[in-house]
């Protein structure tokens, strides 16, 4: 008889905000501490554009986030997370979030009143699509853009929304112009803010978690829109800027806009060991208990030797997780249980052909790169190459290299059981 299947609910693999639910990493984590820090101490320039790279899945988020805790408990700065995977399609709904999430941060932590009359005024314009221009006078006079005319948002508004400017330069425009609250305004109505804090004595620190993930790698003009928005970000001025990009994001042009790169290598089977303990403690002695009798332990230390990578990890455990498990877990047992992982994942691909597919990477597993002229001599027919790609099998790296791709986290046992 199969045992039951414990369903502890323990391991969440999307469960990348809480920091107590992964392993420490501390040397990597206080690297990363150290760096964040020599930009924003006192006497420091208070802006730097940090670049995290990585694989999808590797651990940047949680690195990250651990490191700019620990800064923004000692230093204080304003501190501003968006993440991208949740911000919706594109630039724009990203950037309006970004734009509330900065003025929001600024209305609970800043003391300074011009300021805070300014973060109500992006708040205002971020929540529309565009704005007449009465209402816009309206909004520029309460916020009291008018006191200093020679400060960076007083300047952008002037030219973009023609208020806020001195009587020599006044300018005709009629009540009812609307003006669109687009890309490039809220990219400029963000940078000015920005810099103004600065110049007001104000740090903030940018914590943009999943960038690549406003777009898909498999479509040329989504990585397009996902390198635009990084050059943005990565040209920021008035802040310290931390962003996270999977590794096939980081083209040349983007490497040149950094001031400092810190990439998060994969994790040894004692690191992903530490997740699996982390996230089996949190839900405590009865999911324990559960997971025990199921064999969990000992099957996750078998696939900690199969991966390095923590977010295909913990999905093959949240999926064996719900599954009935054999009292004796052979590899062929354990292959048929992956076997059923991988049909459920892959919907679009056979089984014979992710084995296939696989099989190109076996010579080198630690080499998870190929040329598409390898997968063609591996006998992979392009079309098998885009479905593969359409359906996660394949992740394709469009800017290193465009003929590059790599197996799925997902599909790592197959080349490393």
């Amino acid at each position: 008889m199969p045992r039951r299947p414990s369903r502890s609910a323990c391991f969440q693999p999307d469960n990348y905000r809480t920091p107590e639910l992964f392993a420490d990493r501390d040397a990597l984590t206080e690297h990363l501490t150290e760096t964040l820090r020599c930009f924003l101490e006192p006497g420091a320039p208070g802006e730097a554009r940090i670049l995290v790279r990585g694989q999808r899945g590797i651990g940047k988020s949680m690195v990250s986030r651990r490191a700019i805790d620990r800064v923004v408990t000692e230093l204080g700065p304003l501190f501003v997370e968006v993440d991208a995977a949740r911000t919706g399609h594109g630039p724009e709904p990203f950037l309006r979030q970004l734009a509330r999430a900065l003025a929001q941060e600024a209305l609970r932590n800043s003391t300074d009143p011009t300021l805070c009359a300014r973060a109500e005024l992006i708040l205002e314009l971020a929540s529309q699509s565009k704005v007449q221009h009465k209402t816009a006078r309206t909004l520029t006079k309460s916020a009291a853009l008018n006191l200093k005319l020679d400060d960076k948002l007083t300047d952008f508004l002037g030219v973009e929304l023609s208020v806020g400017l001195g009587a020599s330069r006044a300018v005709t425009v009629e009540e009812s112009t609307e003006h669109q609250i687009d890309v490039p305004f809220l990219q400029g109505l963000i940078q000015a803010f920005l810099v103004d804090a600065l110049a007001l004595g104000q740090m903030t620190i940018l914590f943009i978690d999943n960038l690549d993930q406003v777009g898909y790698a498999e479509i040329e003009e989504d990585v397009r829109r996902v390198t635009d928005l990084a050059r943005y970000l990565l040209s920021m001025d008035g802040c310290l800027v931390v962003a996270n990009l999977r590794t096939e994001f980081v083209s040349t042009d983007l490497r040149k806009l950094q001031s400092y790169a810190v990439e998060v290598l994969g994790m040894s089977p004692a690191e992903l060991m530490q997740v699996y303990e982390a996230r089996v403690e949190a839900r405590g002695r009865d999911a324990r208990a559960k997971l025990e009798e199921a064999g969990m332990p000992q099957l996750a230390a078998t696939l900690s030797e199969w991966t390095d990578n923590a977010w295909g990890f913990l999905c093959w455990l949240a999926y064996l997780d719900l599954q009935p498990l054999p009292d004796e877990l052979s590899p062929a047992a354990l292959l048929a249980l992956m076997r059923r992982y991988a049909e459920t994942q892959y919907t679009g691909v056979t089984w014979e052909e992710l084995t296939w597919l696989s099989g190109v990477y076996k010579s080198a597993p630690s080499k998870l790169w190929r040329t598409e002229d390898e997968l063609r001599r591996g006998g992979l027919s392009e079309e098998l190459i885009k479905r593969a790609c359409k359906y996660g099998a394949l992740v394709p790296d469009w800017l290193l290299s465009p003929d590059r791709y790599m197996l799925a986290p997902g599909l790592m046992f197959l080349i490393r059981g």
